[in-house]
């Protein structure tokens, strides 16, 4: 088996193909637009893993994405395989993880996601308290997939403690400017994400971010507040 580089990458837009029947997982949502966000962190996989997956056997790699939920998370489930002899072949199966974007290899004999540490390696210093200041950050709505819908908030940093300040930029329901809709401490939540928490049992709480009723969660790397 031969990687080849530097050959362009297809994304397949339709799960109904007769190649695709030996798929294990149909995705959720089929259209791309939804989630272009995974494209960033296909592509890094693509390029950089160890086995180049670009073409194999000749045949060029595409993926299919979809949305799954492990252990309470919810993930972008990648399915990357090529075509041969009208079948779909499965050369790899990632999870990116929808809130601290880690890119994970599917381990099928253990049912297991190992993280893939290039991706998190290259991002470490990313991922880290800003200096105290005030910043301005994107809302990301997580009943959108993420999308801010061009809302923003200012982050105002100082030591371990933050408030999340909105200054109108949108139409937010029941919001106008100068409202703070979070404030507290820093935390870094046992899933790996950062949290604004209120005590110290936050950053041990099952559920955090989103709609989940617990600790929000703020992202330091994708400059993003999220909230439902």
């Amino acid at each position: 088996m031969k990687y080849l580089t530097f050959l362009p990458i297809v994304l397949l837009l339709s799960c109904s193909d007769s190649t695709n029947q030996s798929l294990h997982h149909q995705p959720k949502y089929s259209n791309p637009e939804e989630t272009m966000w995974e494209d960033e962190y296909i592509q890094r996989y693509l390029e950089h893993n160890r086995d180049r997956l670009t073409i194999v056997d000749g045949y060029p790699v595409t993926y299919l994405k979809g949305a799954t939920v492990r252990e309470q998370r919810i993930y972008a489930e990648v399915t990357i395989g090529h075509s041969f002899e009208h079948r779909y072949i499965t050369d790899q199966t990632l999870y990116i993880d929808s809130l601290t974007r880690e890119i994970y290899e599917y381990d099928v004999v253990h049912d297991s996601l190992i993280l893939w540490k290039e991706n998190s390696d290259n991002d470490q210093f990313l991922d880290t308290i800003p200096p105290d200041g005030t910043y301005r950050f994107d809302v990301a709505f997580a009943e959108w997939e993420g999308k801010s819908m061009g809302e923003k908030v200012t982050v105002v940093v100082k030591a371990d403690s933050i408030r999340v300040i909105y200054e109108g930029d949108g139409s937010v329901t029941n919001a106008k400017k100068g409202d703070v809709f979070n404030q507290g401490k820093i935390m870094k939540h046992k899933t790996g994400v950062w949290i604004i928490g209120k005590s110290k049992s936050d950053a041990q709480t099952d559920e955090v971010g989103g709609c989940s009723g617990g600790p929000t969660v703020i992202d330091f790397k994708g400059r993003k507040y999220w909230m439902c």
